[in-house]
Formats: structure tokens, C-alpha cells, sequence
């Protein structure tokens, strides 16, 4: 039955054939090739650095501060921040589809009018969290027979 019909309909089933690999070579040639997708992931890294505070006077002077700012941003829809001695980082997380330009300049004022009130010599930066920014993979070499130096070269080249 299934063999009759397609037996009576071959020029049809081959042209159909035809036109779809047609179609798929030419999706082919014109879709984007880069080493990572373009995704506009909706987070944004904050980075503080004070000198050499202990992670507590960090966490109670700086990071708390900056945390309660950075919550009053528009979008914001999770905070995770780690402090360590001198340095502490936030990470917001922000909705899908929000413009994060626009998000990464709002999160610089919310910083910028907390500074004063920060200990001095404080200072931030802040960047969009984007694939190509940031390493997929780290390696580390250690060896007990050759040396750093040597370590180093192997890596790097």
C-alpha cells in the first residue's frame, strides 16, 4: 500500500527531497560562525578593592553597603556577594531581556553614591558577564620532576 504510493508519487517525493537539502545548504552558508554564541546573559560582576582589610571589616564596612545599594537597582532579581581579605565581589543577577548596558550604568551610580560613605581608598569596577570575557577552561601544571620554568613553557606553548 505505502510502496504503491510512493511508487506513484516518486517525482514528487524527489523533488520535495531536492528542495529540502537545497534549503539546507543555503540555512548552512548563512548562519553566524563564532567561537561562542552571542547571548547577553542578564548578570553583571562587581568587583571592590580596599587594601588589605580582613574579610570581616570587608564584609561589615564595604560589602553590606554596596549590597543594599546595588538591591534598589531596577531588574535586580538575585545578589551573591564573597569577601576576602581587601577584596570582596557581587554578583547580580538581573530578568532575561533586560537591557544590560543600561543595567551595568545604573549599577555604577547606585555604587558611585555609596563611595563617600565607604573608607577611603575604596575602590569598584564593573563588568557585564559575556562568554567571550571570560576563560571556559584554566589548566594547571605541576610536575615533580621538571621545573616552573619549564612548566611554564610547556603551557605556554
Amino acid at each position: 500500500m505505502f510502496s504503491q504510493w510512493m511508487q506513484a508519487h516518486r517525482r514528487s517525493i524527489i523533488f520535495l527531497v531536492a528542495m529540502l537539502a537545497l534549503g539546507g545548504l543555503l540555512a548552512a552558508w548563512s548562519l553566524p560562525v563564532a567561537l561562542f554564541p552571542k547571548v547577553n546573559f542578564p548578570r553583571v560582576a562587581l568587583n571592590l578593592d580596599s587594601g588589605d582589610r580582613t574579610a570581616e571589616r570587608m564584609m561589615a564596612e564595604i560589602t553590606q553597603p554596596v549590597e543594599n545599594a546595588v538591591r534598589s537597582v531596577p531588574g535586580v532579581r538575585s545578589l551573591v556577594s564573597t569577601s576576602s581579605r581587601g577584596s570582596a565581589e557581587v554578583t547580580i543577577g538581573f530578568d532575561w531581556g533586560l537591557d544590560m548596558v543600561a543595567a551595568v550604568l545604573q549599577i555604577e551610580s547606585a555604587v558611585s553614591k555609596v563611595m563617600p560613605d565607604l573608607p577611603s581608598g575604596t575602590s569598584f569596577g564593573v563588568r557585564r558577564m559575556e562568554p567571550n570575557l571570560f576563560p571556559v577552561v584554566a589548566y594547571s601544571l605541576t610536575s615533580d620532576s621538571v621545573s616552573l620554568a619549564k612548566l611554564r613553557d610547556i603551557a605556554r606553548f
